[in-house]
């Protein structure tokens, strides 16, 4: 140490002690793994971290984890539900009761109260809990059947209105094809299975003036019939919809890194706005450039989805099922979350809508559709209806379409139709898609 306190004295260039550096690194690497952590990944390891501790019985350990996901997805009502859940195992009734509330707040669906509840009985606020626990039972119904499908193995994801012919496209997450609704109520084949290079169908668009149908499509399980090297593959399909012909297909060139096209939105000028659920990310198709580009990245999504223009086609509101919907301004690229009241959550949304300065949302996992009013600006949520909520045709709705002044959504994609071997579900235990329909008021 003496030696290097005399070669500084001297102006020499003294190197850092090897395990000064060693350290230093370690603390750098630690700094990059944190950086490059997304809101997901952080998730997806504290949820998994949880339902290991509640398996064990190591609620401690449980709760602990759960809290962690509250700070990220505060108005995430399952997240909630778990935390009374751990609670009550604690034995501490007062906060198993208040969190309880909020996740029935939250629109949690439940049909039976977890028995870890059963000590609580006798205490004194959990009347209204029973009270909200019955009422979320209840259906909310304002839709009525618009016409069915009889091909019950169809499994549709995407939707969309034609209104020059007044007619419907829905895609196949099982049959890797699309299909035309006309007038008639008939359905027809607009592809054949796996057409063009088709696979399972998500979200549809159509560009009336253009008279262009927009698809994107996927390989992902369950629905994938394919080899474990095609799993991740997307792109986005162009057809004409006068000659039913592939105007174009769009590829990403980089088939190392895997792909989920999930949904997407069409401007007025007919540029094209895609997520990708997988790499958090939105892409782009230019009307001009003609090719897909990566659009938005962030971190802070998680599992985008649902996607949307708002009414002057510079605004974009991404659903991000984990968190909530995010605003992009087109021009900048300046994004922020929607905010909302406490006990409202945007969380959950599959297909998504901008309707009259508001949002429609489909919310699968609670089992409802709702609106979502914005304030002027349409950055933060002011009130919330609940359109639909469970239905007795609800087999995992997904998606839905505007035309004029009426919203069409499938009630039924039964997505999940599947047994543990991977295997559809036999076709005389499906049903009928059933397409329903609502006013929306202006």
């Amino acid at each position: 140490m003496k030696k290097r306190a005399e070669r500084k004295k001297r102006g020499e260039k003294v190197p850092m002690p090897r395990l000064l550096m060693s350290c230093l690194c370690f603390v750098l690497s630690i700094v990059q793994v944190q950086a490059q952590e997304t809101a997901l990944a952080r998730y997806q390891k504290f949820r998994q971290a949880a339902v290991q501790a509640q398996r064990k019985g190591e609620y401690g350990l449980a709760l602990e984890n759960y809290l962690r996901l509250l700070d990220l997805v505060p108005d995430k009502p399952d997240i909630n539900y778990q935390v009374a859940v751990t609670q009550a195992r604690l034995g501490d009734a007062q906060k198993a009761t208040a969190y309880l509330k909020k996740a029935f707040s939250l629109g949690y669906p439940l049909d039976k109260l977890d028995e870890s509840f059963a000590p609580l009985q006798g205490w004194s606020g959990f009347q209204e809990i029973l009270e909200m626990f019955e009422a979320r039972k209840r259906p909310v119904q304002n839709s009525r059947v618009a016409f069915t499908i009889p091909e019950r193995d169809l499994l549709p994801e995407g939707i969309a209105h034609d209104p020059q012919e007044d007619c419907f496209y829905l895609g196949s997450l099982w049959k890797n094809k699309i299909i035309k609704v006309g007038r008639d109520g008939k359905a027809r084949d607009f592809t054949t299975e796996s057409q063009d290079g088709l696979r399972s169908i998500g979200g549809l668009k159509v560009d009336a003036e253009r008279r262009v149908l927009w698809a994107v499509s996927l390989v992902s399980q369950p629905w994938a019939r394919s080899t474990p090297d095609e799993i991740g593959w997307s792109a986005a399909f162009k057809y004409d919809l006068r000659t039913g012909k592939l105007v174009k297909k769009y590829e990403l060139t980089d088939k190392s890194v895997p792909h989920l096209f999930n949904d997407l939105a069409v401007t007025g000028a007919g540029d094209v706005f895609i997520t990708d659920s997988l790499r958090n990310e939105v892409y782009a198709i230019d009307h001009d450039r003609d090719r897909l580009e990566s659009f938005f990245h962030s971190d802070e999504f998680m599992y985008t989805n649902g996607i949307t223009l708002g009414g002057d086609d510079r605004t974009l509101y991404v659903a991000s099922p984990g968190n909530g919907v995010y605003k992009i301004d087109l021009p900048s690229k300046e994004s922020r979350l929607v905010t909302h009241p406490e006990m409202m959550t945007l969380s959950g949304i599959d297909g998504l809508y901008f309707y009259d300065n508001s949002l429609v949302g489909i919310q699968p996992s609670l089992d409802r559709v709702c609106r979502f009013y914005f304030n002027p600006t349409g950055d933060a949520v002011e009130r919330l209806e609940i359109i639909e909520a469970r239905n007795p045709h609800f087999d995992f709705p997904t998606t839905g379409t505007i035309a004029g002044q009426t919203f069409y959504y499938i009630a039924n994609s039964q997505a999940y139709s599947f047994n543990p071997d991977g295997t559809l579900f036999p076709v005389e235990k499906l049903k009928e898609v059933v397409i329903l329909r609502t006013a929306l008021e202006k």
